[in-house]
């Protein structure tokens, strides 16, 4: 059974990009905030918060975060496309996002290796931890729909 989105399925998506980021931009904000207020725009308050104009960003990199999962995984567009090279194609397609975020929105000074190096570690980190995930939920939904699919035969 092929399950058709609605927006609200992508609005979840969005959402939870957004919770995140938010929640890790509040774990460096506590922790880096003070030291990196003059440094970064996303530490504008130090410890003391985080900009609405920074949530903001962080909404819209999320909108588009999910608009690109969303071609590079329905088949819309690419049918031909292993899932592995999908999954290379989204990191590297966020990652060149993010990277407009922050030359755009001067989250971090553009030419600072620090900043970049922090930056990947982050994002490996981040993204090893939603592939784990996923594949968890994967197995997950793969033994429910085994299971079912025993009990359809027993029947």
């Amino acid at each position: 059974m092929i399950k058709k989105n609605t927006i609200f399925d992508y609005l979840t998506q969005i959402m939870i990009v957004w919770g995140i980021s938010i929640l890790s931009l509040c774990l460096f904000c506590s922790l880096f905030g003070e030291d990196a207020k003059q440094y970064s725009s996303m530490f504008q308050l130090g410890n003391s918060g985080i900009a609405i104009t920074t949530l903001m960003q962080y909404l819209f990199l999320s909108v588009i975060i999910i608009i690109l999962k969303w071609l590079l995984f329905t088949d819309v567009l690419i049918k031909r496309v292993s899932i592995m090279i999908r999954t290379v194609m989204m990191f590297v397609c966020v990652i060149l996002s993010a990277g407009i975020f922050i030359a755009v929105f001067q989250w971090f000074p553009v030419n600072d290796i620090k900043s970049w190096t922090m930056f990947f570690i982050c994002f490996f980190v981040c993204a090893c931890i939603s592939i784990v995930v996923s594949t968890i939920k994967e197995k997950s939904d793969n033994k429910k729909m085994q299971e079912a699919l025993e009990h359809l035969k027993g029947e």
